[in-house]
């Protein structure tokens, strides 16, 4: 009997250590810190990435518009010719 209550409260104790010390543990300052600027970093890319799509379907319009004007010179340019 005294020797199942040893090994009984021994293996209570190493289960507490055991899962005491391989459970899930909480962030640190540092790591939130590195989380937050890592967000910081992803929104102010995808900031950049709107603003260079919204840029390439500017460009897009303008390449249309001279497009355009191209054809409407070598219009005329028959025209003279």
């Amino acid at each position: 009997m005294k020797r199942n209550f040893i090994l009984t409260g021994l293996i209570l104790v190493l289960l507490t250590l055991v899962f005491a010390g391989c459970g899930p543990k909480m962030a640190n300052q540092t790591q939130l810190d590195q989380l937050q600027e890592l967000r910081n970093a992803a929104d102010a890319s995808e900031a950049q990435v709107k603003e260079c799509q919204d840029k390439i379907v500017s460009l897009q319009a303008e390449k249309e518009q001279l497009l355009k004007e191209i054809d409407a010179l070598k219009n005329e340019i028959q025209i003279y010719k």
